[in-house]
């Protein structure tokens, strides 16, 4: 058999998931290879098969038929989740127009989804690259996600943390990205493989926070909490509803064509 490239995001969040693969033994000599991007890109090198399977946005397999996902893991957080946020110069209901960071759309729909059905906007959005400073020189609010998101700007900015929107509309934890493919690709050894990475990590969080930090010009006390105590990484059948839920409140807002269907690998 030959190599198995497997595509990640370059986010602090989703180091727990992958690090298996590099720092031992048995992940290095699994005959998998990972390589990284944003999620938007991750969803194109997956739709031209240039890897196996992607750790992209979860509004990715609710809008791309065909598309399975591994069941178990997830990037996860039940609450705040502090790295995808609007961040606003003006009062959350005065925002009239949103610089969006386009390279998550699980980020994008969930946004829509919150300014819709929880402060009835329907604000002006604007694709711009991920710089706060530029973004809110154009628009009234901006949104960040990952490592940017992330980042601590101070005082002076309202802001909406998407997890703890999603969290008070819906009382349920929200999963931002799965491991995705096609079934093909995406075997059942390949998902069993992922599982044995995510267990890895899980348990070596505050290892990787350590390895992590200064790359991010974060504290490790910083990024220590995030990972312990914010991501969660197994995904059980509150985190199933939840997607289920995100996909029925797209198709209700229009952000997908129609109903969604989701299918986890070996259904």
């Amino acid at each position: 058999m030959g190599e198995i490239v497997i595509g990640s995001v370059p986010y602090l969040n989703g180091r727990p998931l992958v690090r298996w693969f590099t720092d031992t033994e048995e992940g290095r000599t699994s005959g998998v290879r990972v390589v990284e991007a944003v999620p938007s890109r991750l969803a194109r090198m997956l739709e031209e098969g240039e890897v196996a399977a992607a750790l992209v946005s979860s509004f990715e397999l609710l809008r791309t038929p065909g598309l399975v996902y591994a069941p178990g893991i997830a990037v996860a957080a039940d609450g705040p989740v502090l790295s995808v946020r609007m961040l606003s110069k003006v009062l959350i209901p005065e925002v009239r127009s949103v610089a969006l960071d386009t390279s998550s759309l699980t980020s994008v729909a969930l946004l829509k989804i919150l300014l819709a059905e929880s402060y009835g906007l329907t604000p002006r959005y604007l694709p711009h690259p991920p710089h706060l400073e530029r973004m809110l020189a154009e628009a009234d609010a901006a949104l960040l996600i990952g490592d940017l998101g992330y980042r601590d700007y101070g005082p002076n900015l309202h802001a909406l943390d998407l997890g703890a929107g999603w969290k008070a509309l819906t009382g349920l934890p929200f999963a931002y990205a799965l491991w995705i493919g096609y079934p093909d690709r995406l075997t059942p050894e390949l998902a069993t493989t992922l599982c044995r990475a995510k267990d890895w990590g899980e348990a070596h969080r505050e290892q990787i926070a350590r390895a992590e930090f200064e790359r991010l010009d974060e504290t490790f006390e910083r990024s220590r909490f995030y990972l312990t105590q914010i991501m969660r990484y197994s995904a059980g059948p509150r985190e199933e509803e939840a997607l289920c839920l995100f996909g029925e409140k797209a198709f209700a807002n229009g952000l997908l064509p129609g109903p969604a269907t989701v299918q986890a690998v070996g259904d």
